[in-house]
Formats: C-alpha cells, sequence, structure tokens
C-alpha cells in the first residue's frame, strides 16, 4: 500500500482525501459483484469456491494475530483502532465483531453479504481523525480516514495472504491453478469494502509481490499507540492469558521478521520454532479425526444447512454465540 502504488485507480475524490471511497462509490462495486454471483442462496463463493476451501477449517483462527498486527503496523489503522474502536476496553467484543463481519461476508447469502459491506462501510465513513506521532512516512498531525483504497487494499492483503499461508501449514499446497482461483475470488471480497478491480494487481504472484513491497517499505511502522494495542489485545481476558501467550509463539513466527522486531516479539529461536512446529503438527493431528463441528468454522457449517435448507442445531449455535456474540450469523 504505497503511495505510489501502480495498481492503485486514480481517485475521483476530492484532493484532499486521495482514493475515499464513498458510498456511491462502494454501491456500484456491489452491483457489479451482485451481478457476478451465480446463486444468491450460495452467496459470494459457496462449496465449490477457493474461499471455502481454504477458510471453512478451524485452524485458520491460528493466522489471526499475525494478521491483525500486519494491520496495526499501518500507522492509519492502528489509529484508526487507537482513537474509534474499544480495543483498549473491549478487545475480546472487537475481536468478536471483526470475525463476525468477515465471516458473513464469506459465507452469507447475497443478501447478508451486501447488508455486512454496507454496515462495515458505514462504520468506516465515521473513523478519520489526524495522527497522534511521526512512525515511518506518516507524520504526526496528518489526517487518516478509513475508506480509502490502499488503505483497504493493505487490509484486504493482511487476511487473504496469511490465510492461505496457514491454510498451507496444515494442507498440501494449492497448485498454480488453485492459487489464482482464490486470488481472482478474493477480489469479490475486495468490492465488498469499494475496492476496485483496478486496484488489484493482476496476478497471485503479483499481488505477494505488493504484499512484500508494503511489508519492506516505510509505510508500515510500529510507534508507540501500535504497540500498547497489542499489549491490550494479548492481555484481552485474564482466563485466556496461558491461549494467548501460546499464540503470541504462533503469531511471533508467521510475521514478517522486520515487523515482529517492530513489535517487540520475541525472535524465532530454536526453541520457538520447535514450540510452533509442535502445535501444527498437534493441532493438525486432533483435527483430522475430529468431528465436523470442531473441524470447520460455525458459519461455514451454518452455510451448509442454509443451502441444503436445514436450520442450525442447539451446538451450532452455542458454539456461534461463544465465538461470535450471538447464535446465528448466515442463516
Amino acid at each position: 500500500m504505497t503511495e505510489n502504488n501502480p495498481h492503485t485507480a486514480p481517485s475521483t475524490a476530492a484532493a484532499s482525501k486521495p482514493g475515499l471511497i464513498t458510498k456511491e462509490h462502494l454501491r456500484a462495486q456491489l452491483e457489479d459483484m451482485a451481478y457476478r454471483v451465480l446463486d444468491p442462496k450460495e452467496g459470494l463463493y459457496g462449496p465449490r469456491s477457493m474461499a471455502w476451501k481454504v477458510n471453512r477449517h478451524t485452524e485458520i483462527l491460528m493466522g489471526a494475530g499475525c494478521a491483525n498486527l500486519l494491520q496495526l503496523a499501518h500507522p492509519w489503522v492502528a489509529q484508526a483502532i487507537d482513537q474509534h474502536s474499544q480495543t483498549q476496553t473491549d478487545p475480546f467484543g472487537r475481536l468478536q465483531r471483526t470475525f463476525l463481519n468477515v465471516h458473513s461476508m464469506v459465507f452469507g447469502n447475497l443478501d447478508q453479504v451486501l447488508e455486512s459491506a454496507l454496515r462495515v462501510h458505514n462504520i468506516h465513513a465515521k473513523i478519520t481523525g489526524q495522527v497522534t506521532e511521526s512512525t515511518g512516512r506518516t507524520p504526526k498531525g496528518s489526517a487518516y480516514f478509513a475508506n480509502q483504497i490502499d488503505a483497504m487494499l493493505w487490509v484486504h492483503a493482511t487476511l487473504w495472504v496469511t490465510g492461505l499461508r496457514v491454510y498451507e501449514l496444515f494442507h498440501k499446497p494449492l497448485t498454480s491453478e488453485e492459487r489464482e482461483q482464490y486470488y481472482r475470488e478474493s477480489k469479490l471480497f475486495a468490492y465488498l469494502f469499494g475496492i476496485p478491480e483496478s486496484a488489484m494487481p493482476p496476478s497471485w504472484a503479483d499481488y505477494l509481490e505488493y504484499y512484500n513491497g508494503v511489508v519492506n517499505s516505510d509505510l508500515l511502522a510500529v510507534g508507540e499507540v501500535g504497540r500498547q494495542l497489542v499489549e491490550f489485545i494479548f492481555s484481552m481476558r485474564s482466563s485466556l492469558v496461558p491461549i494467548l501467550n501460546r499464540h503470541k509463539i504462533h503469531t511471533a513466527v508467521l510475521l514478517p521478521p522486520s515487523v515482529r522486531e517492530a513489535f517487540g516479539f520475541p525472535d524465532v529461536t530454536p526453541k520457538v520454532k520447535a514450540s510452533f512446529d509442535f502445535d501444527v503438527k498437534l493441532l493438525g493431528g486432533v483435527l483430522r479425526v475430529a468431528p465436523k463441528s470442531i473441524k470447520y468454522l460455525p458459519p461455514y457449517l451454518e452455510a451448509q444447512r442454509r443451502i441444503a435448507g436445514g436450520k442450525a442445531g442447539p451446538i451450532l449455535r452455542w458454539t456461534n454465540q461463544m465465538i461470535y456474540g450471538q447464535p446465528l450469523l448466515v442463516s
């Protein structure tokens, strides 16, 4: 997400807000996206998609910390979350709401997908402010706003790149054709945030080049605000601290070295890597023989039942409530 990103479409917004995603722009994107949906009941993707194949698995949550910190390494994202969210007072609640919106978009029917997209846009439209500290190329006092193409494209990349990396830790790597399909499908997800297709790199290889270019640039820079937010995230509930400490190891290994160091995470020593590899092997072995209610994310199972004309049972409702804060997401 560099300022001179060659893949970013020229802005039609005011010069003071380059790349602004307006509601009119988003609605046009959503109309285009809806036209491409083959079955509104299945939603954006459906059972034959690579998006469902990759994102349905419970172990995909191992990448949550990595994706979150990659986003927080962008000064605009850190400032926006610090000034406009409840991360410091309710970090678990914010995490629930993030997963709820993302998984509603991936597994919902077309109406649910469109509703989630508009809801997220309306929230982001209110998120503007001034940066409180200079970090990297972002000077103190400069303006930020959430509904901006480059910022959204970076958030998109953190989710789709991290998701595939974690999937391939537990399953065989996708073929080149499958990766291209996965990437093509990710463009529909980008539409939900108002990111035009012209802003997306043309292929998966180009997308990774863009991602690595941002990682290695001075656009990502961690200040005191970002470090404080991460402290809150990894100590959100005392009952979860043992799990969060273990997840911190997973996050440290998955993060690019420059971002890991910027957040003050431990080096990936042989001991740390051995702990990570042990968890991957253990979790992978357990999930291979586990029932579907544990192997797969509840909204994926809920979506399967919706397509088949069934209803979510009590166990699925309870699992949804525990993870997302509500019993039904995509029925």
